[in-house]
C-alpha cells in the first residue's frame, strides 16, 4: 500500500505515522530506499491500526513503548493511565463546580468576597478533592528530583535534592499533544558528603518526564569520588 492508501484506509495523516515512528514505535517492513517510497504491508496496516486503537482509548507512545519492551502488561499500562486520565477529570469537575457557584452566588470581581471561598476550597481540599491549578493552566509541577541514595562507603541512605545539581534540561516537542520530553542531567562532582563517615562521593544521571508532569524513567550512578579503603 501507498503512503495516501494506508492513510485513507486508518483515516489518519502522514504526521501521525511520523510520530509513531519517532517515537519508536512503529517501523514499516519495506521502508523507502533511493527514490523508492515506503511500500505498507498488511501487517504494517494491522500494527498501526492497533497502535490508533490504543492511542485513542488514551495510551501514550511511552505507554506503548513499555508494551513493546515488555516492561509492564497491557492491563497495568491501562490502570496506569486511566487513573491519570481520572484524577485529571476530577480536578476539572470539581473547578467546574467552583465556577458555577461563583455564577449562583452572583459574585463580583470589585467586592470578591476570598475569605469564604477560601474557606469553600480549604475544607474540600481537606477532604481529599482537588482542583485544576496554577501548573495546569500555565505550566506543570516537573517530576521530583528527590531520590534516596546510599553512600558508596558506609551504606547509610541519605536523601538528596538532584534539581540543585542539573547542568542540563533537553526538551523535546512532540507533536501528538502530550507536550515536550524532558530530561533532566544532572552530576553532583564531589560536592556530596556523607553526614555519617563524612567521606566525599558524587551522583550523575538523567531523570526524564513524560509527558510534562509525569515519570518515565530513570538513570542514576552513584560512585566513590576516593577509594581509601
Amino acid at each position: 500500500m501507498r503512503p495516501k492508501e494506508i492513510q485513507q484506509k486508518l483515516g489518519i495523516d502522514a504526521d501521525r505515522i511520523k510520530l509513531f515512528k519517532r517515537e519508536g514505535v512503529f517501523a514499516p517492513e519495506n521502508p523507502p530506499s533511493g527514490n523508492r517510497g515506503t511500500n505498507y504491508t498488511e501487517a504494517d496496516y494491522e500494527n498501526l491500526r492497533c497502535l490508533v486503537v490504543l492511542t485513542k482509548c488514551g495510551l501514550t507512545c511511552s505507554d506503548i513503548r513499555k508494551l513493546q519492551d515488555g516492561e509492564c502488561t497491557l492491563e497495568e499500562a491501562i490502570i496506569s493511565r486511566r487513573q491519570y486520565i481520572e484524577d485529571d477529570m476530577a480536578r476539572k469537575r470539581n473547578s467546574l463546580s467552583l465556577l458555577s457557584e461563583l455564577l449562583d452566588g452572583e459574585a463580583k470581581f470589585e467586592t470578591f468576597d476570598t475569605d469564604r471561598y477560601w474557606g469553600i476550597i480549604a475544607q474540600r481540599e481537606s477532604e481529599g478533592e482537588e482542583f485544576i491549578d496554577f501548573e495546569d493552566m500555565y505550566g506543570y509541577q516537573p517530576v521530583s528530583r528527590i531520590r534516596n541514595v546510599q553512600c558508596p562507603y558506609c551504606g547509610e541512605e541519605l536523601e538528596i535534592d538532584l534539581e540543585d545539581f542539573e547542568y542540563d534540561q533537553s526538551s523535546d516537542e512532540r507533536e501528538n499533544g502530550m507536550g515536550p520530553d524532558i530530561v533532566y542531567g544532572f552530576d553532583t562532582g564531589d560536592d556530596i558528603e556523607c553526614p555519617f563517615c563524612e567521606k566525599k562521593f558524587r551522583i550523575s544521571g538523567w531523570i526524564r518526564e513524560y509527558p510534562v508532569g509525569v515519570y518515565d524513567s530513570e538513570h542514576i550512578e552513584v560512585d566513590r569520588v576516593l577509594d581509601d579503603e
